[in-house]
């Protein structure tokens, strides 16, 4: 992994990682980057686990100041102590609580998601989500069953994306129930949450949309039609002013 200077584009550090980084998430004060690699999604090589043909997949948990690992291990090892060693190791989208003691994992192949614990070390659940999918595993794209999931500010709902069963649940953990969304669109690929915590939102990069759902009731609030594929989302902030002189320029 590189990072860049935004101003200047130099690199200012790096560290080693796994097969294919797929996705950095970051402590709220910007001290730690949450780093996972997924291996080789693009071999054909599907058997329950992965298989070593799949590479090396590695969670990391590092300092950002200086780049150097914290945390690191292989979920794999994870998986087996937890008696779940014919799932994937591959750690897809991740979400965590606002302490970052608790991550929610999704994994290849895996319907559903892994709780963790990163003061503990270990897994503590698996939740499984329906599999509505009839195509075999070798058909789902670069492996990934689910891809996207998000939390709110309150720490109590998760947004997932069921990638491959075309439909998105919310997850309150409060309760361990769930409401599926489906008829929405296509394939969606990634969730984040919004800046007030109180919305997700939701690439769908089949029908080439994205939706607005509110946490509080799992409702759409919103949908708009957007560019080919639509992945992860960022949310930004544009100056009025800006805005104002775009306007007079038309």
């Amino acid at each position: 992994m590189h990072a860049l200077d935004v101003e200047s584009g130099q690199e200012v550090g790096r560290f080693p990682t796994g097969d294919s980084p797929h996705e950095n998430v970051y402590s709220k004060d910007g001290s730690k980057i949450f780093h996972a690699s997924i291996g080789r999604v693009f071999t054909p090589f599907d058997k329950e686990g992965g298989g070593t043909f799949k590479g090396h997949r590695l969670f990391q948990v590092v300092d950002s100041s200086t780049f150097e690992p914290l945390i690191q291990f292989d979920i794999k090892d994870k998986l087996n102590a937890a008696g779940l060693g014919k799932i994937s190791p591959a750690i897809r989208p991740m979400a965590h609580t606002a302490d970052e003691n608790t991550f929610f994992f999704q994994l290849s192949f895996l319907h559903g998601f892994v709780e963790y614990d990163l003061r503990d070390g270990r897994i503590v659940r698996l939740v499984g989500l329906p599999r509505h999918t009839t195509l075999p595993r070798t058909q789902y794209i670069n492996d990934s069953a689910h891809h996207g999931i998000a939390i709110n500010k309150a720490d109590d709902t998760l947004c997932i994306a069921g990638t491959m069963d075309d439909y998105v649940a919310v997850y309150d953990l409060t309760n361990d129930s769930y409401q599926l969304l489906t008829g929405l669109g296509e394939k969606p690929y990634w969730v984040v949450t919004d800046k007030t915590g109180e919305y997700c939102y939701v690439s769908w990069s089949g029908t080439d949309q994205l939706s607005v759902i509110r946490y509080s009731d799992a409702t759409e609030v919103r949908r708009l039609d957007v560019g080919d594929h639509p992945q992860r989302v960022r949310e930004g902030f544009v100056n009025a002013d800006w805005y104002q002189r775009a306007l007079l320029a038309e």
